[in-house]
């Protein structure tokens, strides 16, 4: 597996269970991988899923739940209780570097237990050598020096595998001879497979995203939605609280002291002057809104999940119950395979991808419907046509309200449930 994160991280564990050797490969440090707060909202479908393999207990244990999103317009507060909607079935909040750190503290004792396999951190993956098709190179063409005698995973004398992944850590080289390589990192494009096509398209804005050291507003999520640009509040942990803000895609982190950040949360957020945001921004960061999706997920021995496979817009909190629900998925097709069934992984992309796209959809309708009608306040007066486009924004958002169906649709769709209970 190349990359830590949630996709690798749940393929190694499976495969542990069903003692399997395997080999993580992360190029960030072990204290680097669970510095930056990330993503925390999770499907109740996703836990459930991660249940009977032990993965779900940091959740359960320590995570919230939520099934009420508060939707502002303009100031004006409209509470949706989405999980009302679909059977109680809401969403779990747990930040995603938490759930890292406990995954990975939980496979490497599992390793040390079992001397099935290694999670190698500051490990940057380089190539890998196929049997089945062309060496995947360096970029710059420049090969690797041969594997010292502390290389960490070798290939029994005579024996056959599929593929060599050939890495740097700060002790040398490092090969790893495999049956089957899976990329789960974004990091990795030089690695993924020239007949693995990529479908790239980027939002013409931004998002500035802030770590407040502070207390949620409330137990909610909250977007608002304002002529000034999108915001929203999501909670992390009771004295965490994650905030984005819109902004115009040529604007960057100089343009934006912590005040203005502040001052502009409370204006779009409709508590203007109250200076309920207040303590220190202890992260920020930009996210220019690109979305990607790469297929076919598999060229041979190489099988793409999580970042690797899909880019998706932090809209509607998808992106790492996608890469979990791949992740599962890609096991079961592995272990299948390896017990003489190999229908499942051969189907791996299939089976994904419909799922990927639909979720590609929903994370753009909901961009759409919290971004799509701002006026351009950083260049003056709206036209007529930013105008036009601000009221069917608003009617699209009273129709949450108005149309029981609609209603419906939309809570299933955020909180992941596939049934119509």
């Amino acid at each position: 597996m190349v990359g830590a994160g949630p996709a690798g991280l749940v393929v190694a564990h499976r495969l542990l269970q069903a003692r399997v050797s395997c080999v993580v490969l992360e190029r960030q440090s072990s204290e680097a991988l669970s510095l930056r707060a990330k993503a925390g909202m999770l499907e109740h479908r996703t836990v459930q899923a991660l249940g009977p393999h032990g993965l779900a207990a940091p959740i359960l244990e320590r995570g919230t739940t939520n099934g009420v999103v508060e939707i502002c317009v303009e100031g004006a507060r409209h509470l949706f209780d989405y999980a009302a909607l679909t059977g109680g079935r809401g969403h779990y909040v747990y930040p995603q570097h938490l759930l890292v750190r406990a995954w990975a503290d939980q496979l490497a004792a599992g390793f040390a237990a079992s001397g099935g396999g290694a999670l190698l951190f500051s490990t940057e993956a380089l190539a890998i050598d196929r049997r089945d098709a062309a060496p995947a190179s360096v970029p710059d063409g420049a090969p690797l020096p041969a594997a010292s005698a502390d290389t960490a995973a070798k290939a029994p004398a005579g024996s056959a595998f599929a593929a060599t992944v050939r890495a740097q850590s700060p002790h040398g080289p490092v090969h790893v001879d495999c049956d089957a390589v899976v990329l789960a990192s974004g990091a990795g494009a030089a690695l993924v497979p020239p007949d693995i096509t990529s479908h790239d398209h980027a939002h013409p804005f931004r998002w500035l995203t802030t770590m407040v050291e502070m207390a949620p507003l409330g137990e909610r999520t909250i977007y608002a939605t304002h002529r000034r640009g999108f915001a929203a509040h999501l909670r992390r942990s009771p004295q965490l609280t994650r905030y984005y803000l819109q902004i115009p895609a040529g604007e960057g982190h100089g343009t934006w002291s912590d005040d203005r950040i502040k001052a502009e949360l409370e204006v779009r957020l409709g508590v203007e002057g109250r200076g309920l945001i207040a303590g220190p921004i202890v992260e920020r960061d930009l996210v220019d809104l690109r979305v990607r999706v790469r297929e076919p997920l598999q060229s041979g021995c190489v099988y793409l999940a999580g970042d690797a496979a899909h880019l998706i817009t932090p809209a509607g909190g998808k992106g790492m119950n996608l890469a979990i629900a791949d992740a599962l998925e890609l096991t079961e097709g592995l272990l299948e395979s390896r017990a003489g069934r190999p229908e499942r992984l051969a189907s791996y992309s299939a089976t994904r991808l419909p799922a990927i796209w639909r979720t590609q959809e929903f994370s753009n309708w909901m961009l759409t419907l919290f971004c799509g009608g701002v006026l351009n306040f950083h260049k003056g007066a709206p036209d007529p046509a930013a105008t036009f486009a601000h009221g069917l924004h608003r009617a699209q958002v009273e129709r949450l309200f108005a149309e029981p169906a609609f209603a419906r649709w939309f809570a299933h769709r955020y909180a992941g449930v596939d049934d119509d209970a």
